[in-house]
């Protein structure tokens, strides 16, 4: 049999091999089981840190809220404390007032008695006196009816009298011996007293 050479002269025929390393097929396995443990370490190294903030954080926000909260029961109390201290001042204040208006009381009478002497014009003599308030009743008797006129003229021309009216005025008259006769005038006056100025003062005076 004749056999005929189809290859060119002077080249040979070459085979490639495949490049690497051949791995068995066990220490494939136990690379990949290698990755998956240092992918599942890396995960749970992660999550780990997350909790760790997560906790960390919630304990911070615990603790503010408890400060918080101290301080609310704090601002509580001195805001309690100043209330109460509030409705003592006004307690206070009342009491100061009422003092205030007792001592008024006792001193307006005397004042009030201290002006109605020095407007009483000479043979005009007071039989009775009533004070109620800001009201007050004279009455009297007088030797005529210009003296009550200079009366109620010397009352009113201080700051204490305010409205001073005659409501009667009637002539008596009287018989110290068969020959002498005296006339008198009984008279009864009305005045409010004024007890909301400053310091009183005569300004007229007795004439």
């Amino acid at each position: 049999m004749i056999r005929i050479n189809l290859l060119q002269p002077g080249k040979k025929e070459i085979t490639f091999a495949p490049v690497g390393v051949a791995i068995p097929e066990e220490e494939g396995k136990k690379v990949h089981y290698e990755l998956l443990a240092i992918v599942g370490l890396i995960t749970l190294g992660i999550i780990g840190y997350l909790y760790y903030k997560t906790t960390s954080r919630i304990s911070y926000v615990r603790e503010q809220i408890q400060i918080k909260q101290q301080e609310k029961a704090r601002l509580q109390g001195v805001l309690k404390e100043l209330e109460e201290n509030k409705k003592k001042k006004e307690i206070l204040t009342q009491k100061t007032q009422v003092i205030e208006q007792l001592i008024a009381k006792q001193i307006i009478p005397v004042k009030l008695m201290d002006l109605i002497v020095k407007s009483i014009p000479d043979k005009v003599w007071l039989t009775k006196l009533k004070f109620n308030g800001s009201q007050i009743l004279l009455e009297g008797k007088a030797l005529n009816n210009n003296l009550i006129a200079n009366f109620i003229a010397n009352l009113e021309s201080t700051d204490f009298f305010r409205d001073v009216q005659l409501i009667s005025s009637k002539k008596l008259t009287r018989n110290r011996s068969n020959v002498i006769k005296i006339d008198v005038y009984t008279f009864k006056l009305a005045a409010r007293v004024n007890t909301g100025e400053g310091p009183f003062q005569n300004k007229g005076g007795a004439k």
